[in-house]
């Protein structure tokens, strides 16, 4: 796997995020505290629009920002095309509306094209977990386009 610092990128793919119809709901109001390569630390507030019928923070839209911010880890080292490969998420509390929580994704492994993420969430007040996310992503190296020549 190529490795590069492509943190500016990542930058940018967080700020533009609420381009996108279902990140833009699940990612909208993140705030990044701190980028480096392979780690990206951010906080949220829970949004109304975000809560379940119990008025706890929705567990599909905890998947999609935390779908998110795995792919900035990994992005902010090899500033390639991911996909997910394998995800999973382990619960501890839930969170309410207009609760913070402070979010961690950090690549922890590598294994050919394979990056392995650790997403850590927990609320700030206290510190107390809301979930981990554990998720490793296929990464395709992007590839500048060649130009065809004929043969004419």
């Amino acid at each position: 796997m190529m490795k590069g610092d492509y943190t500016k990128l990542t930058k940018k793919w967080f700020q533009h995020s609420s381009n996108f119809e279902l990140d833009g709901l699940a990612l909208q109001g993140l705030k990044i505290i701190h980028f480096e390569v392979g780690l990206v630390r951010a906080a949220f507030v829970i949004p109304d629009h975000l809560l379940d019928r119990d008025g706890n923070w929705n567990v599909g839209a905890m998947a999609v920002l935390i779908d998110g911010m795995a792919a900035g880890a990994v992005f902010s080292m090899t500033g390639a095309n991911l996909a997910t490969v394998d995800y999973t998420m382990s619960f501890y509390s839930t969170a309410k509306v207009k609760e913070e929580v402070e979010i961690e994704a950090k690549v922890v492994g590598e294994k050919g094209n394979l990056a392995s993420v650790e997403i850590n969430i927990q609320k700030k007040s206290n510190g107390e977990k809301v979930v981990i996310g554990k998720q490793w992503m296929h990464v395709t190296p992007l590839k500048k386009p060649h130009s065809m020549k004929s043969k004419l």
